[in-house]
C-alpha cells in the first residue's frame, strides 16, 4: 500500500514521516487490499481556530473510500488522531462484511440442508 502525504505549512521531517508511516500503514491488518492511504497535514491559520494543524486521511479501498479528518496543537497527535478515527471505520466496515457473509451462509444452508451436511 502506497502512502502519499503533502503539507502545507508544515515542514516534513524524519520524525514526521515515520509517525505518519506508522500510524496510517497500522490499519493494514483491517483492510490488506487497501491500494493507496493520502495524508495531508496543514497549518491552520491561528486566528481561526485555537487548534493549529489538520490532518486529513483517504483511504482508497475497494468498494466505497473511507475519509478522516481531525485538528490537534501538534501535527503529530492530529495525525494520531486521525488514525484512531480511520482504524474505527475500517474496523466497523470489517465486522459488518463479515457478520453479513455469516448471515448469508447460514440463510443458504436453511434452503438447502442436504448440501450444507456434505
Amino acid at each position: 500500500m502506497d502512502i502519499l502525504i503533502r503539507t502545507e505549512g508544515v515542514e516534513l521531517t524524519d520524525e514526521l514521516h515515520e509517525a505518519v508511516t506508522r500510524k496510517i500503514g497500522r490499519v493494514r491488518q483491517y483492510a490488506p487490499r487497501a491500494l493507496r492511504a493520502r495524508v495531508q497535514l496543514h497549518k491552520v491559520c491561528p486566528n481561526r481556530s485555537a487548534r493549529q494543524f489538520r490532518a486529513r486521511v483517504h483511504y482508497e479501498i475497494p468498494g466505497n473510500d473511507l475519509f478522516a479528518e481531525h485538528s490537534a496543537h501538534e501535527p503529530v497527535a492530529a495525525i494520531d488522531l486521525v488514525a484512531e478515527k480511520i482504524e474505527g471505520r475500517l474496523r466497523r466496515r470489517k465486522t459488518a462484511r463479515l457478520a453479513r457473509r455469516v448471515r448469508e451462509h447460514r440463510a443458504q444452508a436453511r434452503r438447502w440442508p442436504a448440501i450444507a451436511q456434505a
